[in-house]
């Protein structure tokens, strides 16, 4: 593995309007993206409120150098209007290492230095539970005021070593829930939902949470400038 300035970049989007995204990626020779089925656990005016008026959900997953997320990011929200019902969010992580292809195809790629602001601090919730119990995770995670999430599902793959530290019998069938909060209100969330269905409850969930760098998607009112060579 090698130390490189890269970042994941998460697209959630209505099923159907992604194609528009995945071409805007192509033309900045974005060279890996992982597409995946998802559902809206919001409630109705929920997703309104976010732009996801749909249930079905595609969640794109990319690996982007790190120079050109301010022009991903600005392209998504100006010319994809992504703040807009119906169009999606977006957002970026920071990664430390990536594997030597990685680093070598994103070598060269320069961008144009756009960085943009934001006025609130986000992190990304993502909680594991057993399967058919995500609706009763973001009832909790909503009594703290989050606005929704995009379900995912999965199958366990833990081990027995795991099964005797926990003390539980792990359930092969999961669903992942990703839940986009504001900083501020990321503890009392994660609190509220280990309450509801943590590892001492049927759901059995664990939920972890990661700070989020930048996002669009939830406003219209996002600044993007130049940084201006010195």
């Amino acid at each position: 593995m090698e130390e490189i300035r890269t970042k994941v970049l998460v697209t959630i989007t209505d099923k159907g309007k992604n194609k528009r995204i995945v071409n805007l990626y192509k033309r900045h020779n974005i060279k890996y993206s992982v597409e995946l089925n998802g559902k809206g656990t919001a409630s109705g005016s929920m997703l309104n409120y976010f732009g996801l008026e749909e249930i079905q959900k595609k969640i794109i997953v990319s690996i982007i150098p790190y120079n050109l997320e301010g022009k991903l990011l600005e392209d998504l929200h100006k010319k994809l209007k992504i703040y807009e019902p119906g169009k999606g969010i977006a957002f970026t992580l920071s990664i430390k290492s990536a594997s030597r292809y990685l680093s070598k195809i994103y070598a060269k790629e320069i961008g144009d230095d756009t960085i943009m602001k934001n006025d609130k601090e986000y992190e990304l919730i993502v909680l594991i539970v057993s399967e058919g119990y995500a609706e009763l995770a973001m009832e909790a995670a909503k009594r703290k005021g989050a606005g929704g999430g995009t379900l995912i599902s999965g199958v366990g793959l833990g081990s027995s070593e795991a099964t005797k530290i926990l003390g539980i019998t792990i359930e092969p069938e999961k669903d992942v829930v990703l839940i986009l909060t504001e900083k501020d209100q990321k503890r009392d969330v994660m609190e509220e939902v280990t309450e509801s269905v943590g590892l001492a409850t049927e759901g059995r969930g664990i939920c972890f949470s990661m700070p989020v760098d930048n996002v669009v998607g939830l406003t219209e009112n996002v600044k993007f400038e130049k940084i201006e060579e010195k």
